[in-house]
């Protein structure tokens, strides 16, 4: 029997279910598979799953030795259970053949592969894990690399959230939008990647090889120590008149240093030079390269190379691919709004409204103001509604702030314990007052009128807040951040200041969002690089899983991100895994780059259209 599904197409397009495969064919043999129940349990298990790879370190476990045996436990159930999945679905849906017209067999299903290859991640770390509990594969051991077979499994944690990934379309239409897509990203990633060859085939005809040090006279090169450099280590000009010149009782030396030494950084060669430019297109420690390069070679080369970098790579083409990227994705989800058509009211409107006339004007008015609404008589109600009560309770917020700002600590002349001062008595009126107003309006709306609202919800809790804070044992406490937070209702008491805050930090919804969306990435990226780099030894920066994300959060910050792949790339010893590293974590970077830039490319075109369409 098939499923019938309704849509809101009104043409005769087939439909194409582009999304997790969820709704599976009902099987008197294996029925469990398609209850809502076991589903969720599914979910679960692949939060569960994510946790407990989280744990799995030798540093984690040398300070929690239960844990091993904890995640063990775990590994084993969550395994047994995704593989009695994957089997279920292989006998409802064929492994290979289709057993049902209307269902793709498992290993053609991209869902389906993704989950079987989820199993075997999850057999593969059960197994890795018997070998460590059996002490073959001991901690730090040159086996305990095999732990990056782990890596793969942070991924499962896309079963959770992949069930609101669901959705119907057009096959025809769609297959235009991601054919229209793909050929944008492909044109402004070979664009990209274009500069970034041409400057990195600059930078090797430009500079080259640059290991000249100053060095103390008569040091030999192959024999040369930390002693024997300058302080700091400073590269040099062997040429006389060009770059640096060594100062008195030392010598410009070449010296033939590896790269765990002088760092992976530099233009000796094409693959070397690329990382190098990527780091100067990033802002994060050019203007040391060009030191370098200034200090080995005639300044004029350094110069005109990374000025032109900064402006052509740095601010112009990685920002152009950049903006197309998200103009691409903008552009999808304009095709599918279209496509869903409208989905009724904002979710940030508080009520309807409707155009309404009062005999002289035309204004738009909340649906239910009309109607009867507290124990208030009619003359309370427009005084409600009128501006002069608005402009009251904006001028007393404006008092209370202006008061808040004048409080002052001075431990030399007064006793810090005595907190019952005049700032209290003060604190009291205004908490009193702004009682009232709560208790006046819910006396006009009635209790559910007035809840109906996400200010007045706001207003009660800053009122409830405050009224504990005024108690004298709960004053000056925690509970002093209710009293600050008043001050945020001078955005909400202003109209034009709130259309302004909404203009530019946009729905909140779409704010949280891209909030979950990136601790998500964060989560999941710290998560597979613990995995990847905690049997290094005496590696601190990924040994448990909060150093993980720190290191994570520093790269996806932008900030001193160079410093990290550097040290993780001298620590493995290994030119082919450093390239590896170098690409994994530059891969992370742009990512966390695009999505950054996606934040400040949303609120930034609502702040163009707010100068451009003006907003009083």
């Amino acid at each position: 029997m098939l499923i019938n599904r309704k849509t809101s197409f009104k043409d005769s397009m087939p439909i194409a279910d582009y999304g997790p495969e969820d709704n599976m064919l009902d099987n008197t043999d294996i029925e469990w598979v398609n209850k809502v129940s076991v589903r969720r349990l599914f979910r679960f298990c692949a939060l569960l799953s994510m946790l407990s790879v989280s744990m799995n370190t030798p540093k984690t476990f040398e300070s929690y030795p239960e844990l091993m045996y904890v995640t063990f436990t775990i590994d084993m159930i969550i395994t047994f259970i995704f593989t009695a999945e994957m089997i279920a679905k292989m006998h409802i849906r064929g492994a290979w053949k289709n057993r049902y017209r209307s269902e793709a067999p498992y290993l053609r299903d991209r869902w389906c592969q993704f989950d079987g290859v989820m199993v075997l991640c999850l057999w593969g770390s059960v197994v890795l894990q018997v070998f460590e509990l059996t002490n073959r594969i001991p901690p730090n051991s040159a086996g305990s690399a095999l732990r990056i077979l782990r890596s793969p499994r942070p991924l499962i944690i896309v079963r959770v959230f992949r069930v609101f990934l669901k959705f119907q379309l057009p096959r025809n239409r769609i297959n235009q939008i991601f054919k229209r897509s793909s050929q944008q990203i492909y044109n402004v990633t070979i664009f990209f990647l274009f500069f970034m060859s041409l400057y990195g085939i600059l930078g090797v005809q430009f500079f080259g090889e640059m290991q000249h040090h100053c060095v103390k006279n008569g040091t030999h090169p192959d024999n040369v120590t930390v002693w024997d450099l300058a302080v700091p280590d400073t590269y040099c000009s062997p040429v006389p008149g060009v770059g640096y010149q060594c100062r008195k009782g030392m010598v410009c030396v070449y010296l033939d240093l590896s790269k765990d030494v002088m760092g992976f950084n530099g233009f000796d060669m094409f693959a070397t030079s690329i990382f190098t430019v990527y780091q100067a297109a990033s802002q994060e420690g050019w203007v040391f390269l060009m030191y370098r390069a200034i200090d080995s070679l005639p300044a004029w080369k350094a110069f005109l190379y990374f000025i032109s970098l900064i402006f052509f790579l740095a601010w112009l083409v990685k920002n152009v691919f950049i903006a197309v990227i998200i103009e691409t994705f903008a552009e999808i989800r304009v095709q599918f709004q279209q496509m869903w058509g409208t989905r009724g009211s904002a979710a940030e409107s508080d009520s309807s409204q409707v155009i309404q006339s009062d005999g002289e004007s035309w204004k738009l008015v909340i649906m239910d103001e009309n109607k009867a609404k507290g124990l208030a008589p009619a003359m309370f109600q427009s005084i409600l509604k009128s501006n002069f009560f608005h402009t009251l309770v904006l001028l007393l917020t404006l008092a209370s702030a202006i008061t808040e700002a004048g409080l002052n600590f001075d431990h030399k002349t007064k006793n810090p314990d005595n907190t019952l001062d005049n700032f209290y008595y003060s604190e009291v009126v205004f908490t009193v007052l702004f009682d009232l107003e709560a208790m006046f309006k819910i006396w006009c709306l009635g209790l559910s009128g007035y809840l109906k609202r996400s200010l007045h919800k706001f207003e009660l809790v800053l009122a409830i807040g405050t009224t504990i804070h005024i108690l004298p044992g709960c004053y000056r406490s925690q509970l002093t951040y209710f009293q600050v937070l008043r001050v945020v209702r001078l955005i909400k008491a202003s109209p034009m200041l709130e259309d302004f805050c909404f203009k530019i930090f946009g729905p909140g919804r779409k704010l949280g969002s891209l909030v979950l969306f990136t601790m998500c990435l964060l989560i999941i990226a710290s998560s597979i690089s613990l995995q990847l780099f905690c049997y290094i030894t005496d590696f601190k920066k990924f040994e448990t899983f909060p150093q993980a994300i720190k290191s994570m959060f520093q790269i996806l910050l932008q900030d001193g991100w160079t410093d990290i792949i550097d040290e993780v790339m001298d620590l493995v010893n290994n030119s082919f895994l450093a390239v590896l590293i170098a690409l994994y974590f530059i891969l992370y970077h742009l990512f966390a780059t695009l999505v950054s830039s996606h934040g400040y490319d949303h609120h930034g075109n609502n702040v163009a259209e707010i100068l451009k369409n003006g907003w009083a």
